[in-house]
């Protein structure tokens, strides 16, 4: 759990387009007590639109950090700031911030509950079936739902670990691949023919550009364009 006490503050006072506050927040952010901190923003009388305030939350996240409250002067920043559910005041964050937190416990309880029951419920199982020679082991994953089905995005499937073998080839994707492993920040841009894997981040105001598949093991919250020369079955995967 973050310390509410310690919480740094990021001056836009002086920043009133986009691009400087972007400029403004980025170099705040690359200070080390910056980084995986509650973060305060002070706007002064700067007018901020949602657009703008979805970005600067996005950018703060992509460093690990938490935008903690906003301390505003324009009424209609301030009104953009409770649409979005952005505290105003150090006092207000710290209310739901303790809510918050009470509720990761009770999710974090309820799953120590459910995880007991579902042991209980497999030695039970195990009882019982004593007899049986085998049995089969199967665990839930996820698949992608077919685009003409009308499901949700993800759902279970079984797998059967002593099913019959398939003759069902692999598909293979021969096109070339590239791995970076590094963050990609603001204002850096890769463009590659092939398939694209980047082991890091890629912060607001980046871009990446393939012809195949981009996947990110990370917080992608750049603009990323895969299929770039018209390969529709391209497709674009992150952590978050």
């Amino acid at each position: 759990m973050q310390n509410v006490e310690n919480i740094y503050e990021i001056d836009l006072k002086e920043s009133p387009d986009s691009k400087s506050l972007a400029d403004s927040v980025v170099s705040a952010l690359e200070n080390k007590e910056a980084k995986n901190a509650l973060i305060k923003l002070d706007l002064g009388e700067n007018k901020i639109n949602q657009s703008q305030m979805v970005f600067i939350k996005s950018l703060i996240e992509s460093y690990g950090s938490r935008l903690a409250y906003v301390e505003a002067q324009h009424s209609l920043t301030k009104d953009i700031c409770s649409e979005m559910n952005i505290s105003l005041t150090k006092q207000e964050f710290e209310d739901n911030f303790s809510s918050d937190f009470q509720n990761e416990e009770l999710d974090d309880l309820r799953e120590q509950i459910k995880s007991g029951f579902d042991v209980d419920n497999k030695e039970t199982t195990l009882k019982d079936d004593e007899n049986d020679a085998v049995q089969k082991q199967v665990i839930g994953v996820y698949r992608k739902a077919d685009d003409r089905e009308n499901e949700l995005e993800f759902q279970d499937e079984e797998v059967d670990f002593y099913a019959t073998p398939t003759d069902e080839t692999v598909v293979v994707d021969t096109k070339d691949t590239i791995y970076i492993n590094q963050t990609l920040r603001n204002g850096q841009t890769v463009d590659y023919d092939g398939n694209v894997v980047i082991i890091g981040d890629c912060h607001p105001g980046s871009e990446i550009k393939a012809t195949g598949d981009i996947t990110v093991w990370g917080v992608l919250g750049s603009i990323a364009h895969a299929g770039a020369k018209g390969n529709q079955e391209a497709r674009i995967r992150a952590l978050k």
